[in-house]
């Protein structure tokens, strides 16, 4: 263990001032929180004020960010264990254990927060905009009236989606083909409202998907960016060809993901299997979700950084396209090797 470690854990085994840690307000203490739904942690170490986990940028790997007066640390779980005497098996343990799997769904977690939906109940950890709602229950009546009225319609405009939800017409097809539905599933009791609230249900957990898709779309963006770029610095055979290179490699993910939505958009495409087979829809698309969400977290910071940078010659974008590079490469560049025969 390294000196600034150990005076780290020396100064987080000493008592902690009544009130809290250093730093914390005075107030009186909230009530514990239920455990098994909270990051309750038990060591000291846990409870220094402004503590959070986080994944190390360099390493991938969770770490525990610490402050106590002018030392700070990012702490592995290992030397973490190490350093505080945190057995295997423990309770702490097991919540670190929680720590790592719940950092695929959230950038931070503080000791104390609840843990993630995703790991207690499977739901998402994560909201979503009153459109995204609005199109995946839009998307749901579509298939809903193709289906009844033996006539297939694609639908991608939002306007065009809020326009047929509220057409007495399709209100009208909607309830008959809510009769035929609930025929179809045996379903007699309240047979309309039972088949509504599964509609609503399943509307809401399609929505994460149309909300990842939206965000997703910035991925395409910046490929479209890019053609941009090689267009305002025409002039700049190095960067041109780099272009070129980031072009070929960006392909690959759009790929990937665009199979990915594919795949959730099937599984629902045929709407009274979806809803006979309610459970397991639900399932696969949170899986799906859940997939989408871990790798949409890896782009963020670039996302971000190309929605608040404008495509025009500057330093600025000259360093977006460097850093782009550096990001594909690192995910997406492939190699051959070599071999002598």
């Amino acid at each position: 263990m390294s000196d600034s470690n150990a005076t780290l854990a020396e100064q987080a085994r000493s008592p902690v001032p009544e009130g809290g840690p250093a730093g914390a307000g005075t107030d009186s203490a909230a009530p514990a929180a239920p455990r098994d739904t909270h990051f309750d942690f038990e060591h000291k170490v846990f409870s220094i004020s402004g503590a959070f986990f986080a994944t190390d940028a360099a390493t991938k790997q969770p770490v525990l960010n610490i402050t106590l007066g002018d030392l700070k640390a990012s702490l592995p779980f290992k030397t973490l264990k190490e350093s505080f005497d945190i057995k295997d098996g423990t309770h702490d343990a097991k919540l670190l254990e929680m720590v790592e799997k719940g950092l695929a769904y959230v950038k931070q977690i503080r000791p104390g927060e609840k843990i993630p939906g995703e790991l207690l109940d499977g739901s998402a950890s994560w909201s979503v905009e009153p459109q995204h709602l609005m199109i995946a229950k839009g998307r749901i009546t579509v298939q809903l009236v193709s289906w009844v009225t033996g006539s297939e319609m694609i639908i991608v405009d939002l306007d065009e989606l809020e326009q047929v939800v509220e057409d007495p017409q399709t209100k009208s097809r909607l309830k008959s083909a809510y009769g035929q539905i609930a025929e179809k599933l045996g379903i007699t009791d309240n047979a309309e409202q039972y088949i509504n609230d599964r509609i609503d249900d399943l509307a809401q957990e399609l929505s994460y998907i149309e909300a990842l898709r939206d965000r997703f779309k910035h991925i395409r963006a910046i490929s479209d960016n890019l053609t941009r770029i090689g267009q305002l610095y025409r002039s700049d055979r190095l960067l041109v060809s780099e272009v070129a290179r980031m072009q070929g490699m960006i392909k690959k993910p759009l790929r990937r993901y665009d199979a990915i939505f594919e795949q959730a958009d099937a599984q629902t495409g045929e709407i009274v299997g979806a809803l006979k087979a309610f459970d397991t829809t639900v399932t696969f698309i949170r899986k799906i979700r859940d997939d989408l969400r871990t790798q949409l977290m890896e782009w963020e910071e670039l996302l971000q950084a190309w929605d608040n940078v404008p495509v025009e010659r500057s330093m600025a974008i000259e360093q977006l396209q460097k850093a782009t590079y550096r990001f594909l490469a690192s995910r997406y560049l492939e190699t051959k090797v070599w071999e002598r025969k």
